[in-house]
């Protein structure tokens, strides 16, 4: 009975503990809207390492930037993977003038194979496929994938802890 009620209070304290470990990913600031201008934080070298771990491919960060996406706001990262292009988008929450990682958010990622430039495709506000800017069709010709944004955050917060070991 009281390794059962052991295992019961260790469970509990590791669930505390992963709550709050994502309750601070959360608050991680990517940028700022600045009259009307989105700008990154001055950590975009880290969200640039956080992008690539998360791909673990040795896909390259060409461009970052905050975009508004159908009335929703991203981190968008243009990538390059063995000669091909990559978009991937980040859903982020608004508070104030602020940007954060959402709480649920997902990584949305168009990889180009048979097309030279994949866009993302929308219904209802939200990244659901992509399609191909030469042929306007959603196709096999751009790879869809979307996946929660947790690995991202924590790879961010590593990278944070590796440019600032303080």
């Amino acid at each position: 009975m009281k390794i059962a009620q052991f295992i019961i209070c260790w469970l509990v304290v590791l669930t505390i503990i992963s709550n709050n470990h994502l309750l601070k990913a959360q608050d991680l600031e990517v940028g700022k809207l600045n009259n009307g201008v989105f700008e990154l934080t001055n950590n975009t070298e880290s969200l640039q390492k956080a992008i690539e771990w998360t791909f673990k491919d040795g896909s390259k960060v060409i461009d970052l930037k905050i975009e508004e996406l159908n009335q929703q706001p991203y981190l968008v990262a243009n990538c390059a993977f063995q000669g091909k292009k990559r978009m991937l988008a980040v859903e982020l929450d608004q508070k104030g003038t602020v940007f954060i990682f959402k709480e649920d958010g997902m990584i949305k990622c168009c990889s180009a194979f048979a097309c030279e430039t994949c866009k993302f495709f929308f219904e209802q506000h939200k990244i659901v496929a992509c399609k191909c800017e030469e042929t306007g069709t959603i196709s096999n010709h751009c790879r869809f994938k979307a996946i929660p944004s947790l690995q991202l955050i924590t790879n961010y917060q590593r990278a944070l802890r590796l440019k600032n070991p303080d």
